[in-house]
C-alpha cells in the first residue's frame, strides 16, 4: 500500500458517537506522538490510550500515517477559520497593523502543543500532498486574495494571484522551518515582526 494510501482515512464518522470516537482517538494520537516520537508510536499504543480495541481504530485509521494526516487536517482547518474571521467579518482599515495581528495569531496557532506540530510537519513530507489540505489551502488563498484586492493598489501592474502564492507558501515555510529547527522563536515578538516585515516589504508598491 502506497503512503498516500495507507494515509487516507477509511470512512468519515457521521453519527455523533462515531465523531466522539474519533475525536478521542485523535486526542490519543497527538499524545503518543509527542511522547513516543513518530518512529516510535504504534496504532495499537494510541488504541491502549484511548481506551478502545485496535479494531475500533482501524475502523477508521488505517495506520499511524492516516492519523497524522488528520491531524495536519485540522491544523490547515484551524488556520482557515482564523484567516477567515481576522479578514472576511470586519473592514481593513490599517492593512499594516492586520498583516501583524493576523502574523501573530497565526503563529500562536502553531505555539500550541509545539512538540506536537514539529511531529506532524516533519511527517507532512513524507505523507506527501493530502487532497483535503489542497483544498483549504485554495480557500486560503482566495480570501486572501479578496482582501488584497480591495485594500492594496500597486503602482505598477502584478499578478495578484502569484503574490499571494508566494507569500503564502513564503510564511508557510518559515513557520514550519521555525517550528522544527528554532522552536524556541515560537511565541517571540522578534519572529512576528521579521514575519511581518517579510509580508509587508514584497507587498508595498515597487519604486
Amino acid at each position: 500500500m502506497s503512503t498516500r494510501n495507507r494515509a487516507a482515512p477509511r470512512k468519515r464518522p457521521r453519527q455523533e458517537r462515531a465523531k466522539a470516537t474519533v475525536e478521542v482517538l485523535l486526542e490519543a494520537a497527538a499524545h503518543v506522538f509527542v511522547s513516543s516520537g513518530y518512529e516510535g508510536t504504534t496504532t495499537k499504543q494510541v488504541a491502549e490510550r484511548a481506551g478502545v480495541s485496535i479494531g475500533t481504530l482501524y475502523q477508521y485509521f488505517p495506520s499511524k500515517e492516516a492519523l497524522v494526516a488528520m491531524l495536519l487536517e485540522r491544523l490547515h482547518q484551524r488556520v482557515l477559520g482564523i484567516i477567515s474571521d481576522k479578514l472576511v467579518h470586519h473592514p481593513i482599515t490599517d492593512l499594516e497593523q492586520e498583516v501583524r495581528d493576523l502574523i501573530r495569531t497565526l503563529v500562536e496557532v502553531y505555539g500550541v502543543n509545539p512538540r506536537l506540530q514539529r511531529v506532524l510537519l516533519e511527517q507532512a513530507s513524507r505523507i506527501g500532498p493530502l487532497q483535503v489540505v489542497q483544498e483549504i489551502e485554495a480557500r486560503v488563498e482566495s480570501l486572501v486574495q479578496g482582501v488584497l484586492s480591495r485594500n492594496l493598489e500597486f503602482e505598477h501592474p502584478r499578478d495578484l494571484g502569484l503574490v499571494v502564492f508566494i507569500i503564502i507558501r513564503a510564511l508557510r515555510s518559515a513557520v514550519w522551518s521555525t517550528v522544527v529547527e528554532r522552536p524556541e522563536l515560537i511565541g517571540t515578538p522578534e519572529l512576528v515582526e521579521e514575519l511581518s516585515a517579510l509580508v509587508l516589504g514584497y507587498l508595498r508598491p515597487r519604486r
